[in-house]
């Protein structure tokens, strides 16, 4: 099973998952190989998983739901759905067992946000004195002006920008193009311009936010980087990347932009992952649907001749 795990892995890998996803179906998998009682002297064979069943599957997401909550199984199941997915497209296995496994019914976590204040301020918190504000200010606008997720932002090279257009191309599982706010684009500019160049330990690397070392920037030393900038400005609730990435979302749909084109921007591809921000409306968004819908109107509202054209 070791070596079906690696392959799979590898497919992955060339289908562009992010690093932080094949690592956590990687731990799955293992989870799972040893639940079915492989160790290091006793190897899990191809035999093994061909004879497996529905009912086998069912059976160890019961164990795990005894200890593990509904988010982490479902993440579970989508690992198990892919790996015998992919086994069956190589002809390893006649039926994925997994075709019929239901996700469990759980409740959508909130995302954490911050006020437009907020992030104003943090914003504005990296002094542009010297290169460090200048590339933690890049960064933090960067950011909130595109929602662009931790290691989307990392991974960025210069060549992936694209100024004069006011867009930056984003690599990864999915390619895509995201707009940049023009405040952004100015600090990009001025940080391309000054800091950026004689901080790399190579000039020729492309990268476009070194860390202190003159290397790419690592996502504890940015999350250790947004930290700081909240600390100063008296945020103290703990904050990430994903929190100003949620907050661009909220932010957009609170000011009136559709579900299915804030989607788009943050590269989801199902409106499932949407629902997070079901919550969240614009100010007038019930007022409009209920004088819209025909069966919204009060009887009073109904019967005012003013209200029938």
């Amino acid at each position: 099973m070791k070596q079906l795990i690696h392959q799979f892995i590898d497919q992955l890998k060339q289908q562009k998952y992010s690093a932080n996803s094949l690592s956590n179906h990687q731990r799955d998998l293992k989870r799972f190989e040893k639940w079915l009682g492989g160790s290091d002297t006793k190897e899990i064979t191809l035999f093994d998983l061909q004879v497996l069943k529905k009912t086998n599957i069912e059976e160890y997401l019961t164990e795990m739901s005894e200890t593990m909550k509904p988010r982490t199984i479902a993440r579970h199941i989508s690992t198990l759905k892919l790996f015998f997915d992919f086994l069956e497209s190589q002809g390893h296995i006649e039926h994925a067992p997994t075709y019929l496994i239901e996700f469990p019914d759980y409740q959508m976590e909130l995302p954490e946000l911050l006020s437009f204040q907020e992030v104003e301020a943090l914003l504005e918190s990296p002094p542009q004195s010297h290169y460090l504000g200048l590339r933690d200010r890049s960064m933090l606008e960067l950011a909130y002006s595109s929602g662009l997720k931790v290691n989307e932002l990392l991974n960025l090279n210069v060549e992936d920008l694209f100024l004069d257009l006011e867009f930056v191309k984003i690599r990864g599982k999915r390619h895509r193009m995201v707009p940049i706010t023009r405040k952004a684009i100015e600090m990009l500019h001025e940080y391309l311009a000054q800091a950026r160049e004689n901080r790399l330990l190579n000039k020729e690397d492309p990268c476009l936010f070194p860390g202190r070392n003159g290397t790419r920037m690592s996502r504890m030393g940015y999350w250790a980087m947004i930290t700081k900038h909240a600390r100063r400005i008296g945020i103290t609730r703990p904050i990430n990347a994903r929190v100003i990435r949620h907050s661009f979302a909220a932010h957009l749909i609170q000011n009136g932009m559709d579900l299915d084109h804030v989607m788009t921007l943050m590269g989801y591809v199902d409106m499932d992952a949407m629902l997070r921000y079901a919550h969240i409306n614009r100010p007038d968004y019930f007022e409009v649907y209920l004088k819209a819908h025909p069966r919204g109107r009060s009887r009073n509202d109904q019967n005012d001749p003013e209200s029938v054209e």
